[in-house]
């Protein structure tokens, strides 16, 4: 077998020259091809640093910028900059705003008696839960959090401990100067900033499309949202309610002034009383609200030009339609005009009414109010109407005076403001309004008779116990029995107040509904909407119409009327409808 025999290399040459003779190149060409190669490596090795170097730098920035991990040296403080803009009410009171905090934290692993550390705290942390923090301070975790919300003085406090093992860490923290109050309409936010229900929710999603310059302003006016709450609270302590809601909005706008839910919760802890207080009763709930429906029912007919006003229904014996039997609670026994039917709140005669219409052109007017479909409000949580699945002559005479259709309180009043505004429906809303654009629903004379027979249910009719010297309000009053499995809760009531004032030019319309009212002594016995709910609505108009510049006008000057009190049983029957 033959040997391969290297190349001999003569004495001042070396391998290249050689080679590249072997190859057929001569060495002036390798050298060239040697140099370009070590050129080419040092450009992808330049080019893999680079690369390298920005993965690293930008982790840095990411790490020492970005990031909110808590600081891991004593007295070291980060702030977390995620900015938000705050929420103000249509006065620029702050409702929701940041402000930063100090939080301290341990490394409890580094701490060699946890008990006595925890008694040194406590000395100079008053708010600080010993045992607590005792028994945190006794592990072996890396972090735990012993308090929030130190103040200065206290965080120079615990930086003179000189403990390494002590953790502070600055932090930026959601805050809502109103609490309970705008609980349910401004909402709350999760611990790293992010909406979770009301406008804080609404705020997420509108800064993707808006510039807001760090402020969202609303309509609300706190002024009345606190007047409003305290009627509201002493309305259900009174009559042993479970639970209550009331709204006030602009009639010419839908401009939402003050809306309240109750229970309510502390936005500043939301979580302390449990997901249940956070039910918000005015847009999420729907409820048969009662008679409050037969306004709607009269503007109805009388628009459509198949009944006239003088026009008298015969409401001494009850409807009967099929099976059924539709009758009145306290009924006069006698023909009624349309005007008297919505002032005596007959069933009868509102059923009659609803039927003297055809029955497409009726469900059309329960769509054009907007009975049929969820709001378009700022607020997340809102429900649909829940309306008969058959449109039969028996489901359109309930659904006359209220019953078989539900729909949530903001619906009721935003359709109740169309009744007495001129007969515009507005979308309601809780930002102000620049150009209000709203859809006629009945004629302007149409809502001068609505404002007229709302005056006379509030003036001498079911909602007399709302009237407001001064203010004359108008109104209608709803009881509705709840429904349950197989039928009603005939000892369940949900009780409600329609209103608006004032009434020679409305221009704020509310809701007041409170759900299950008891009798009391006072009432007579009685738990009715006239009873209940209409004294806590007047008690609303009497303390939030000045706030609202509503200058007092009265009627007769010269013999100020004064709030009617039923002296016999048939008064009082007729005023708890």
């Amino acid at each position: 077998m033959s040997r391969t025999k290297l190349p001999l290399v003569p004495v001042g040459h070396d391998w290249a020259m050689v080679l590249g003779g072997r190859l057929g190149r001569r060495a002036g060409d390798l050298a060239q091809h040697a140099v370009e190669t070590t050129r080419s490596r040092l450009r992808l090795a330049l080019i893999c640093f680079f690369i390298v170097f920005t993965v690293l730098g930008g982790r840095l920035v990411q790490l020492t910028v970005l990031d909110a991990a808590p600081a891991q040296h004593a007295g070291v403080l980060h702030e977390n900059r995620l900015a938000r803009p705050a929420i103000t009410d249509r006065n620029n009171v702050v409702l929701a705003t940041q402000i930063s905090t100090v939080t301290l934290g341990a490394d409890a692993a580094k701490i060699k008696d946890g008990a006595d550390m925890a008694v040194r705290l406590k000395a100079v942390l008053p708010r600080l839960d010993g045992a607590r923090a005792a028994r945190l301070l006794s592990g072996k975790s890396h972090y735990v959090t012993l308090l929030s919300g130190l103040t200065p003085a206290q965080k120079q406090d615990v930086l003179a401990f000189g403990n390494p093992a002590l953790k502070l860490t600055h932090d930026t923290s959601r805050v809502y100067p109103a609490g309970e109050v705008t609980a349910h309409t401004v909402g709350f936010t999760s611990s790293d900033m992010r909406g979770l229900s009301g406008l804080e929710l609404y705020l997420d999603r509108v800064q993707e499309e808006e510039d807001l310059g760090g402020e969202l302003k609303t309509s609300l006016d706190i002024r009345v949202q606190h007047a409003v709450r305290d009627v509201l609270s002493e309305a259900i302590e009174t009559f042993q309610a479970l639970a209550g809601g009331a709204v006030v909005i602009d009639v010419h706008n839908g401009e939402i002034l003050a809306l309240i839910s109750m229970p309510d919760f502390d936005a500043n802890a939301p979580m302390r009383n449990g997901h249940d207080s956070h039910f918000n009763r005015m847009t999420l709930g729907v409820y048969e609200l009662g008679s409050i429906f037969k306004v709607f029912t009269a503007a109805m007919a009388l628009d459509s030009g198949l009944v006239s006003p003088s026009e008298m229904f015969d409401t001494a014996e009850p409807l009967k339609i099929g099976r059924y039997e539709i009758d009145d609670l306290h009924g006069e026994a006698r023909p009624l005009s349309v005007r008297e039917i919505i002032i005596h709140s007959s069933n009868i005669g509102s059923a009659k009414l609803a039927l003297r219409v055809p029955d497409d052109l009726h469900y059309d007017f329960l769509q054009r109010l907007g009975f049929t479909d969820a709001l378009e409000v700022e607020l997340p949580e809102r429900s649909a109407p829940l309306t008969p699945t058959r449109w039969t002559d028996i489901e359109r005479a309930t659904s006359s005076y209220g019953h078989g259709i539900s729909v949530t309180p903001l619906h009721a009043v935003m359709a109740g403001a169309a009744m007495v505004n001129g007969g515009i429906l507005y979308k309601p809303s809780l930002r102000k309004v620049g150009l209000p654009v709203g859809e006629r629903i009945i004629s302007a004379k149409t809502s001068a008779d609505m404002r007229d027979m709302m005056r006379a249910v509030v003036a001498g009719g079911t909602g007399r116990q709302a009237e407001v010297p001064g203010y004359q309000v108008l109104g209608k009053t709803g009881s509705a029995e709840k429904p349950q499995a197989g039928g009603y809760n005939a000892n369940a009531l949900v009780t409600s107040f329609l209103g608006a004032f004032p009434a020679h030019a409305p221009r704020y319309a509310m809701l007041v509904m409170l759900d299950e009212p008891q009798a009391t002594a006072e009432t007579y016995g009685y738990n009715l909407a006239g009873w209940n709910a209409a004294p806590a609505a007047g008690e609303i108009v009497r303390r939030i119409a000045p706030l609202l510049g509503v200058l007092p006008h009265f009627e007769n000057p010269d013999k100020q009327a004064a709030r009617d009190v039923p002296t016999n049983s048939t008064e009082m029957a007729d005023a708890s409808r």
